[in-house]
């Protein structure tokens, strides 16, 4: 029994010491970034939502495409997409990348907060103990990714200026961009960084940084970055008065399922990771004994998580049918910053960090066993298995029809086929009928060619909407009679495991007219 216990003890340390020494959490995460971009880019032939929504937008530059979330995303795919092609690779290496930072700047931030590396090592690492963010992150999310990163970014630059005596000016210009960078990645970042900044604000250290005159050089970067998207965004922000208009005036009425819909995003958010650490540190769920040695930015911290709940509960009550998802929880993501410095404070003993690491060793290789495990058996139970249709195989077909080049209508639900076609067209002007107010140019020495897609195994009849769409958006001029012609492929994927599932595209194609040439 000792010598078992020694064994699991030695055991313990060495997986410790990978995750926070040698080669430590910068390795580490990048090396679980790299697996999770190759197999996501190598195995699955499609790709989802937020993703194929990037692909449409990035096919032109705006300073803003929908009045729902800023452009930065997208601009950050098309200047990869000059390298690699628009197509998975872009789309991936951005999300991943910006992954990749995040942690990073966790790391780093972590490094200022905690006594020892060991415990900031397992700090930076402890977001992949959030289901959201270690898993649906990696088939789903965009503007929420480079959100992330950017919080990770302000709270290591803001511990930067704390602890740099009087604060260099390029600190400040530093900090400026950052948060003109995440002014332009989602607006959901004003709410995290009005939190931050009044809870900084209580800090003595912080507090006298951030009322130099120095700060003027802050708000001066930040300004001219975020200017002309905002300038582009103020007249259209008429859409969503009248929206929010509309949905207030219903009433209280639903005032307790949406402040039922908050408290579960934010319990959704941080799990399993509070059940975690409940088990592996139950001490910093306590009150911590007076004279405890926890650092001041713990305070701070916990005191923004305080106001980012209170601004909800607030916004739930001012828009009672407006639903908090869960991932709008990612303003929560310095919360295992916060239970550690507690755990810390109450004397984390090795054992409990060295049970504590191993839980992250399991999130960590669970994450690309997880992806490759989806690409074999997820075809066994899924419904529609978006990430399994054979776009490849389906482009094929389409170009045996005769379709050469153009401008192709895709009905978006239920499958994103415009992003997913455009990849394997990037000659081809695509346009999504969910995304009507997103037209891309017409292209020099288009080929006048008009080709309609919709999913033609749907539940629903998706010619109507697509061709009403090429229609409507495109004066396409597509008679009621027109010719429907199907296209089929297997999913992908073992044979075996696919079950003989596939793949049925609806496609008109005619010559150009209107704009849909």
């Amino acid at each position: 029994m000792a010598e078992s216990a020694s064994r699991l003890g030695r055991l313990l340390s060495h997986n410790l010491a990978v995750l926070t020494d040698r080669p430590g959490p910068g390795a580490v995460i990048c090396a679980v970034m790299l697996a999770l971009l190759v197999l996501r880019a190598v195995l699955f032939p499609g790709t989802g939502g937020d993703d194929g929504e990037q692909l449409i937008f990035s096919q032109f530059f705006q300073w803003g495409y929908q009045v729902r979330n800023p452009p930065l995303y997208t601009w950050l795919v098309m200047a990869v997409a000059e390298v690699t092609g628009p197509g998975l690779w872009a789309v991936n290496i951005v999300k991943f990348a910006l992954l990749t930072a995040m942690y990073l700047f966790l790391w780093r931030a972590s490094l200022r907060l905690f006594a020892t590396p060991v415990m900031a090592g397992l700090a930076a690492l402890s977001p992949v103990l959030m289901y959201f963010v270690a898993w649906e992150v990696v088939t789903g999310f965009s503007h929420t990714v480079l959100t992330a990163c950017l919080y990770a970014a302000v709270l290591w630059l803001l511990l930067r200026l704390r602890d740099g005596g009087q604060g260099r000016v390029g600190d400040y210009a530093l900090l400026g961009l950052v948060i003109g960078l995440g002014a332009m990645s989602k607006y959901v970042f004003w709410l995290f960084l009005i939190s931050l900044i009044a809870a900084a604000m209580t800090d003595r250290d912080l507090r006298r940084r951030l009322i130099l005159p120095r700060i003027a050089v802050t708000l001066a970067v930040a300004a001219a970055v975020m200017a002309p998207h905002y300038h582009w965004l103020l007249p259209r922000l008429g859409i969503l008065e009248g929206q929010a208009g509309d949905v207030a005036g219903e009433g209280a009425a639903f005032s307790l399922r949406g402040l039922g819909h908050a408290a579960k995003a934010a319990a959704g958010f941080l799990s399993p990771y509070w059940l975690i650490m409940l088990a592996c540190f139950p001490a910093a769920f306590k009150r911590l004994p007076v004279g405890s040695p926890l650092h001041p930015m713990a305070r701070v911290i916990g005191l923004q998580i305080a106001l980012v709940l209170i601004m909800t509960v607030i916004g739930t009550l001012t828009l009672p049918e407006f639903r908090i998802r869960t991932h709008y929880m990612f303003v929560l993501l310095f919360a295992p910053l916060w239970m550690l410095l507690r755990a810390e404070a109450a004397g984390a003993a090795p054992g409990r960090q060295g049970a504590y690491g191993l839980a992250l060793s399991a999130a960590l290789i669970a994450a690309p066993l997880g992806l490759a495990g989806k690409f074999l058996f997820e075809p066994l139970f899924c419904g529609r298995c978006q990430h399994h249709i054979p776009y490849d195989a389906l482009a094929k077909g389409i170009r045996d029809l005769g379709f050469t080049g153009g401008t192709i209508v895709a009905h978006w639900h239920p499958d994103p086929l415009p992003g997913n076609l455009r990849i394997r067209f990037p000659d081809a002007r695509v346009i999504s009928t969910k995304h009507g107010d997103v037209i891309p140019p017409l292209k020099d020495g288009a080929n006048d060619q008009c080709l309609v897609v919709w999913s033609a195994d749907a539940p629903r009849d998706g010619r109507p909407p697509a061709v009403g769409g090429a229609n409507q958006l495109l004066s396409a001029g597509i008679p009621k009679d027109a010719p429907t012609r199907l296209i089929a492929a297997p999913l992908a994927g073992p044979s075996l495991l696919t079950g003989g599932k596939t793949a049925v595209l609806g496609v008109v194609l005619t010559p150009g007219n209107g704009s849909c040439r």
